[in-house]
């Protein structure tokens, strides 16, 4: 495979995340409101730890760098808290 084909690819599954992760923040707000409704505490150390802990699982047994995956999903926990907070506040 060419550098040029090689990096089409990779442009197109960066394109792929980008997508995923749309989908996924668009259902913070949904989450958001729930908390806020039900008078659930926004932040859930105990939850935050849990998603940690299976992500960096699932890229040990992907193969994958855990410490890359748990900093990625540090940052898009940190920002699903910001819209949170929009929403519910605190």
């Amino acid at each position: 495979m060419e550098l040029t084909e090689i990096r089409e690819e990779l442009d197109k599954l960066d394109a792929e995340l980008v997508s995923i992760l749309s989908k996924r923040m668009a259902l913070i707000p949904e989450v958001a409101n729930y908390k806020k409704q039900n008078n659930v505490a926004r932040y859930q150390p105990e939850r935050e730890k849990q998603v940690i802990e299976t992500k960096r699982k699932l890229a040990e047994e992907s193969g994958i760098n855990p410490d890359l995956i748990e900093k990625i999903f540090k940052e898009i926990i940190n920002d699903a808290h910001r819209i949170e907070k929009d929403i519910i506040g605190e």
